[in-house]
């Protein structure tokens, strides 16, 4: 009875542990081809366990927090005039600019929380 105990304790701590790594938030830069060879840059925090996906401009400084849609292994963002789509296993990015009716895609990569411009 003590190994299925000690077997249950364990199997148990192990489930915790990756959800409790599963939950911790992405963060994530992506850049996208701009005008005139400069590259526009976005940084985004991705926070499945709250539903939360945040966007930060670091050439602006602005930096906003909205629910999102999680599902996948991707992340999506409908601000309205503009909407995200991205695949952290694939590290891309789909930007629609539906105000304009254009769309584009860029790369991203993994950050951590103090490269992101993210605010605690």
């Amino acid at each position: 009875m003590k190994v299925i105990t000690g077997t249950g304790f364990t199997v148990a701590a192990l489930l915790f542990s990756v959800s409790g790594a599963l939950a911790a938030p992405t963060y994530l830069s992506c850049e996208f081809a701009g005008s005139k060879g400069i590259p526009q840059m976005f940084n985004f925090v991705l926070d499945e366990a709250t539903g939360t996906f945040g966007v930060y401009v670091p050439a602006s400084g602005s930096q906003r927090m909205e629910k999102g849609t999680f599902a996948a292994g991707k992340a999506s963002l409908n601000e309205g005039s503009v909407a995200w789509e991205i695949d952290i296993a694939k590290g891309s990015v789909i930007r629609d600019k539906r105000m304009v009716g254009e769309k584009d895609g860029g790369t991203c990569k993994t950050i951590s929380h103090a490269q992101s411009g993210f605010e605690d």
